[in-house]
């Protein structure tokens, strides 16, 4: 399983997919993230997800969770990149 960097810049995180997302990875992701947040005290998450070619069900809930959690934690959070395929599935 691969792990996802996460850069902090400033008050913000960023995290750049640059693999296809295993249920395994996005779930550690989750775990990384939501403790990144609580440990930096960032107010705020950028997502690049321009590297995905597929974003099934599970990859889309687990961002709408990773999103949650963020809100919990008082940040925001940001999904770019979606490419136009994945965006119409």
């Amino acid at each position: 399983m691969q792990r996802i960097p996460i850069l902090r810049i400033g008050r913000h995180l960023l995290v750049t997919i640059q693999v296809d997302l295993e249920d395994q990875t996005a779930l550690a992701l989750q775990d990384d993230l939501s403790a990144k947040i609580s440990a930096t005290g960032a107010t705020g998450v950028l997502i690049d997800i321009s590297a995905l070619e597929i974003v099934d069900s599970f990859i889309g809930r687990m961002l709408a969770n990773i999103s949650a959690i963020a809100r919990v934690l008082d940040a925001t959070t940001v999904v770019v990149g979606m490419q136009p395929a994945v965006a119409i599935t």
